[in-house]
């Protein structure tokens, strides 16, 4: 009966030892390891990981996530594409009213030319017509005096003449400037979207669950 309780006792007492061991030898690396992905659960909490810093936070990437360890570059990036995206709309915005802008201005601007086509060839006519008339009354030396007035108008008329000539002459130079920015404007906008959508793509990948 003794041996029989003593063997009893053994059973129970190995028994117990089994589950003790069971629940203290578990290895420390059994431990989710942090990565992207893993549940964490004070916000703002940070840790590293050979060498890479982690923060507990909601992936801004996933709506409605909860609390997981995310690193601080898949923080960073993920913010940068929040914030590019928030301000596209303002930028697009921006820019189809600078296109609308030059739109009109190319519409002025193209009957300017118009109207300086018909105009220069015009000016260059009566150019030639008051340059004929001076030459005559400077060889008029006899009546210099008595001409001067009307040389000096004459002089004036050409210069003012030139004048107009040279501004017209920029207004072919102005439309193609304004179709130039209304190039770049439209640039600038689609490289503002491609650079959003660069970010979103880089953000995935480092904000991946894992890494």
């Amino acid at each position: 009966m003794e041996v029989f309780l003593f063997r009893k006792v053994l059973v129970v007492a190995g028994a117990a030892a089994l589950v003790a061991a069971s629940l203290t030898a578990v290895p420390a690396n059994a431990a989710p390891k942090i990565s992207n992905g893993v549940a964490c659960s004070k916000s703002g909490a940070t840790t590293k990981v050979s060498g890479s810093s982690y923060r507990c936070a909601k992936n801004p990437l996933v709506k409605n996530s909860k609390l997981t360890w995310l690193s601080v570059d898949c923080l960073k990036t993920a913010a940068t594409y929040t914030t590019g995206l928030a301000n596209l709309p303002k930028i697009k915005a921006a820019t189809e009213a600078t296109i609308a802008k030059l739109d009109a201005d190319i519409v002025t601007q193209i009957a300017e030319a118009e109207k300086a086509n018909k105009l220069i060839p015009e000016y260059q006519a009566k150019i030639a017509v008051i340059n004929t008339e001076l030459t005559r009354l400077k060889a008029d030396t006899a009546n210099l005096t008595k001409n001067k007035l009307t040389i000096s108008k004459y002089t004036t008329a050409v210069r003012n003449y030139e004048a107009a000539i040279k501004a017209y002459e920029t207004v072919g130079k102005q439309t193609d400037r304004s179709q130039k920015l209304k190039g770049q404007a439209q640039s600038q906008y689609d490289s503002s979207k491609m650079d959003v959508d660069t970010t979103l793509s880089m953000a995935k990948i480092i904000c991946q669950k894992g890494f």
